[in-house]
C-alpha cells in the first residue's frame, strides 16, 4: 500500500511537532455514522479541487460514468460517483472553475443538487436541501510550497467592507494566497448562487466550503471574510445595491469542511473567527446555521504546523480525529493536540468491526481513502483527454454499469465498444502496473528465500555449536 507513496504524508513532521492528548479515545468517543457519511462526501469535492486534476472534466456525467466503473478512479466515491441501475445518484453540476495568480490555485464552484448526503448532523434525511459547493486546492505545485514556509506572523489585512485589529496576526504566505484568490472565487460564488436560485426547488439551499491542506487555510480564511462582510454590511443598512461580496440568505446554512487543516491565525484573530461563527448562530436555526468541521488524521503533520510556539492556534475548537478509517470527537480544550491515543476496537464486541484503514496515517488519506492514488491515476488519464481534444475527437459517453457505484475492488471493467480511447489506455496502464507490482513482490520473495538459505546454515552451526558446549 505504502510503497507507491511519492507525496510527502508529513509523518515525519507529526513526530516533530505534534503534541499527544492525554485523553484516551473510546468508542464513546466515536463521530455518528450519518456524520461520518457525510463528512467522507464532501472531502470527495475537496480531493477533485486539487490542482492536478481537472474537476470540470470529471464532474461531467458521462465522465462520471466512466470513472464509477470498478477499477477506474472514482469507485467507491459514492457522491461524485454513486450508481444505481446504470444512473448516477447524483445530479452535480460544475458552474465555475477558477484560479488564483499564485501558483495557479485551483479553486471550483457546483452545483449539488440532489444530496445523497446531508452537510451537517441531521436526524431526517428528508430535509437535506440542495448545495452550493466551494471547493479550493492544497498544496500542488512548488511555488505553493515555498508559500507554505512563509510562516513568519504578519498584520492582517482586511479585504472586505470591514475594520482591522493591530492585535490580530496571520501566516503571512497563506494571506498572500488567500487574497490571490479571492475575487475569484468570490465570483465564482456569485454565479454559483445565482444559478441556484434559479435551480432549488423553493429557492432553497445551503453553502459547503471544503478543501485540504494549503485550501484549508484559504477557505477559512474566505469563511472569516463571508461572516465579517455580512456582519458589517448588516449594520449599515445599505439598501439595494450589488454587495462586493454573496449575502447568505437567511434559510441558508453553511458548513465548512476542511481536511489537514494547518494553523494560521493567532488566538486573538482566532477569537474573531469564533465570535463571528457565534454571532451568524444567532440566526432562527441557532447551531446548525454554520456547522464547522475541522478533520485532523493520524499522524498527519501539517495540523501541527506551524507549531504553537510561534503563536498560532487552530480555529475550531471541536475538531475530528481520523483514526484508521474511524471519526472521533476530540474533546473539549484538546483541539491543539494533533495526536490522541485511541483505544483499540474490540472485533468480539463490535457488530461493525472492520480492519483498520491506512493504519500508517499521514496527510493524503483524508476521507478514509488514498487520495494520493486518485492523483496519480487521473495525471495519467489528462495526456490521453487532452491529445483527443486536439484532435478534434469528441468523447463518447460510456453506458456505465448496472450496479452500485459504491463498490470498489475486484477486476477491471473492461472498455465498451462506444468508449473514449482514454478508456483502453488506462486499462492498459492498469494491467501492466499490476504485473510490474506482481513481479516486484515476486522478486522481494526470492530475495527473502535466498537470504534465508543463505543465514540458515550458519544457523544451524552455531546452534550446533552451542549446544554442544553447553552438554560439556
Amino acid at each position: 500500500m505504502y510503497a507507491s507513496e511519492k507525496e510527502d504524508n508529513f509523518r515525519w513532521v507529526a513526530r516533530w511537532l505534534a503534541t499527544t492528548s492525554s485523553h484516551v479515545l473510546t468508542e464513546g468517543d466515536r463521530v455518528d455514522q450519518q456524520v461520518e457519511d457525510a463528512v467522507s462526501a464532501l472531502a470527495e469535492f475537496a480531493e477533485i479541487a486539487h490542482g492536478s486534476m481537472d474537476p470540470a472534466w470529471i464532474l461531467d456525467p458521462q465522465n462520471r460514468k466512466i470513472l464509477a466503473r470498478d477499477g477506474f478512479p472514482l469507485a467507491g466515491y459514492r457522491a461524485l460517483a454513486g450508481m444505481r441501475d446504470g444512473e448516477l445518484l447524483e445530479n452535480i453540476i460544475l458552474v465555475e472553475k477558477f484560479k488564483g495568480n499564485i501558483g495557479n490555485l485551483q479553486g471550483y464552484t457546483a452545483l449539488r443538487m440532489n444530496p445523497s448526503t446531508a452537510a451537517r448532523q441531521t436526524t431526517d434525511s428528508g430535509t437535506i436541501k440542495p448545495q452550493v459547493i466551494l471547493a479550493f486546492s492544497g498544496t500542488s505545485n512548488l511555488t505553493h510550497g515555498l508559500y507554505d514556509l512563509m510562516m513568519v506572523p504578519v498584520q492582517y489585512q482586511p479585504v472586505s467592507n470591514s475594520e482591522g485589529h493591530h492585535d490580530w496576526k496571520i501566516h503571512d504566505g497563506f494571506q498572500r494566497v488567500f487574497q490571490s484568490i479571492r475575487e475569484p472565487a468570490i465570483q465564482a460564488l456569485k454565479l454559483a448562487i445565482k444559478q441556484m436560485e434559479k435551480e432549488a426547488p423553493n429557492g432553497e439551499w445551503d453553502l459547503v466550503i471544503t478543501a485540504h491542506s494549503l485550501g484549508s487555510a484559504v477557505s477559512s480564511l474566505f469563511l472569516l471574510d463571508l461572516l465579517r462582510f455580512e456582519a458589517a454590511w448588516n449594520k449599515s443598512h445599505l439598501p439595494g445595491g450589488d454587495p462586493e461580496m454573496p449575502i447568505i440568505p437567511s434559510s441558508t446554512k453553511v458548513t465548512i469542511a476542511k481536511f489537514g487543516h494547518p494553523r494560521v491565525v493567532n488566538s486573538s484573530l482566532a477569537d474573531e473567527y469564533r465570535a463571528q461563527i457565534r454571532r451568524f448562530r444567532q440566526r432562527p436555526e441557532k447551531e446548525e446555521a454554520l456547522t464547522d468541521w475541522n478533520i485532523i488524521g493520524y499522524m498527519d503533520g501539517i495540523p501541527a504546523a506551524p507549531p504553537i510556539k510561534f503563536g498560532y492556534v487552530h480555529l475550531c475548537e471541536r475538531p475530528f480525529y481520523l483514526y484508521h478509517g474511524r471519526l472521533y470527537y476530540v474533546p473539549d480544550g484538546e483541539y491543539e493536540h494533533t495526536l490522541f491515543t485511541v483505544e483499540e476496537a474490540d472485533p468480539q464486541r463490535e457488530t461493525d468491526f472492520h480492519p483498520p484503514l491506512f493504519p500508517k496515517g499521514g496527510h493524503n488519506y483524508y476521507g478514509s481513502r488514498d487520495m494520493e492514488r486518485l492523483q496519480r491515476r487521473m495525471k495519467a488519464i489528462m495526456p490521453d483527454v487532452k491529445e483527443e481534444r486536439t484532435n478534434s475527437q469528441p468523447a463518447q459517453s460510456g453506458s456505465g454499469q448496472n450496479s452500485e457505484g459504491d463498490t470498489s475492488g475486484g477486476s477491471k471493467s473492461p472498455p465498451q465498444h462506444n468508449d473514449p480511447t482514454w478508456v483502453k489506455h488506462y486499462l492498459e496502464r492498469e494491467k501492466e502496473e499490476a504485473l510490474a507490482w506482481a513481479s516486484k513482490a515476486r522478486e522481494k520473495g526470492k530475495n527473502y528465500w535466498g537470504l534465508l538459505r543463505s543465514i540458515l546454515p550458519i544457523t544451524v552451526l552455531i546452534l550446533f555449536t552451542v549446544s554442544r558446549l553447553a552438554i560439556v
